[in-house]
């Protein structure tokens, strides 16, 4: 059994982290239809009992355990409270322990630097505070994943601060970092400069980076859109006759 703790950082890092958990737990439910709370699902989620006050926490066993509540193992951090309150508010809000949200409320206004060298100190302890309290409930902690993307001021500079601290303090631990690079005609004047900062925070510590640019993710998604809608139409024209087909040409 192997743990990671995702460390979603920033309003994409934090938009892309909730898609994240609803597409695992759909996957999941699809592979495993009896709902056991098995080692798959351990990666990534604890399984507790929300019945007691604090909730207990219930360990993997045989793979065959019933799923009581899901939390996913998760620090959510962002210096803008938009999105932060949509998580909470939104249909995931109960996979969420609140206690791992840590915000702001002025954001880095699109700065590396105010959110590597002014929030990142200033929040330090609270980060590695969550961090660890997620990392003692793990039996062995192998990754910590890092969403963010390098264009904006909290994703690109923060993320950069907490990739470092991670470094410091879990020096044995695989830091994996999905970062979303910004595209060719981003209209923010100082992306081009918080991409190139972030990426030498990459380099010097992350152990695996898996880059996206912005607009290739754009035209990923529309893709899929245009090819679901157009299934959607061959499905419902395949229910109808050729009578009717013809009737309406």
């Amino acid at each position: 059994m192997r743990e990671i703790i995702t460390v979603q950082v920033g309003q994409c890092g934090n938009q892309i982290g909730c898609r994240f958990w609803e597409l695992a737990l759909k996957e999941h439910a699809a592979y495993n239809t009896k709902a056991r709370y098995d080692d798959a699902l351990s990666s990534f989620f604890q399984n507790v009992d929300t019945r007691h006050e604090p909730a207990i926490k219930l360990p993997v066993g045989d793979g065959k355990g019933s799923i009581r509540a899901l939390k996913a193992r998760a620090v959510v951090v962002d210096m803008e409270e938009g999105v932060t309150n949509e998580l909470l508010s939104g249909p995931m809000r109960d996979v969420f322990d609140t206690k791992q949200f840590i915000t702001g409320q002025s954001g880095s206004g699109n700065n590396w630097a105010c959110g590597s060298h002014h929030y990142g100190p200033m929040y330090r302890d609270t980060l590695l505070e969550a961090v660890r309290r997620q990392a003692e409930d793990a039996d062995s902690l192998q990754s910590f994943l890092l969403l963010h993307s390098l264009g904006g001021g909290t994703g690109s500079g923060l993320g950069s601060y907490m990739l470092g601290a991670l470094a410091d303090e879990y020096p044995d631990v695989y830091r994996f970092s999905v970062s979303v690079f910004p595209s060719e005609d981003d209209d923010v004047v100082t992306s081009p400069y918080n991409a190139m900062l972030s990426c030498a925070a990459l380099a010097e510590h992350a152990d695996c980076v898996m880059p996206v640019e912005n607009q290739a993710l754009m035209d990923i998604v529309t893709s899929i859109q245009s090819k679901s809608l157009g299934s959607q139409r061959g499905s419902s024209l395949s229910g109808l006759d050729s009578g009717d087909v013809g009737g309406r040409a």
